[in-house]
């Protein structure tokens, strides 16, 4: 799959987020990851649709998933001036705080 068609794909899934039809966009971005497990993109997505849909354990795992995807690629950046991964990893933690008042 090229960049731009995994781009417009992410994107069309984001848009089914926006609209609140989550059941949808957890398999729009499920199937994008079955070719793409590493996208950070679309596992943020995916964490974000499971939120919406109170499925907070599952929001969890995908958001652990993408927590360790993001800090492989913030290994790479430079300390200096931390970039998007430094962003995406603060990110990531926030919705693992707020996800902990919801999993026993």
């Amino acid at each position: 799959m090229t960049e731009k068609n995994l781009d417009a794909r992410i994107g069309a899934a984001w848009g089914t987020h926006y609209k609140g039809q989550d059941d949808a966009a957890v398999q729009q971005f499920t199937d994008i990851l079955q070719d793409n497990p590493a996208s950070i993109d679309a596992n943020w997505g995916l964490g974000l649709a499971y939120r919406s849909l109170n499925q907070n354990d599952q929001a969890r795992a995908v958001f652990l998933k993408a927590k360790q995807l993001i800090e492989d690629e913030q290994a790479n950046e430079d300390a200096a001036t931390p970039g998007r991964y430094f962003m995406l990893n603060r990110m990531v933690d926030q919705q693992l705080t707020y996800l902990e008042q919801f999993i026993t």
